[in-house]
């Protein structure tokens, strides 16, 4: 009985300095600092048609992206280069277009043979 107490009594203390603690926190503005910072090790960036990897200067392995051409460039800092193709998924738009220009082209096929003969 006298160690069950015992026990009740520091549990009773701990609690009350864990409410203190958690009271205290609660009306204190928090403050976050970010020690050491973070570093960057992958950059990428989108680039137009007319722009080079090969003539941009890189702190970090970067990968260039040219929806234009349809091409990833993943440059080392070293000035290594692996090209990729992108295969860049068609619209509904585009897909239709490329059907219709299908059929004009199989129908002045007809029409050439209509005119043979």
């Amino acid at each position: 009985m006298y160690s069950n107490s015992i026990m009740l009594d520091k549990l009773a203390r701990q609690k009350e300095e864990i409410e203190n603690l958690m009271r205290s926190y609660q009306n204190q503005p928090m403050n976050i600092f970010n020690v050491g910072g973070s570093q960057i090790d992958f950059e990428a960036r989108i680039i137009n048609k007319d722009e080079k990897p090969n003539e941009i200067i890189v702190q970090r392995k970067t990968a260039f992206i040219c929806l234009e051409n349809a091409l990833l460039s993943i440059k080392d800092v070293n000035g290594d280069i692996k090209e990729y193709k992108i295969i860049i998924p068609k619209t509904q738009e585009q897909i239709e277009n490329e059907e219709l220009k299908k059929k004009i082209k199989n129908l002045e096929e007809q029409l050439r043979e209509r005119g043979k003969k």
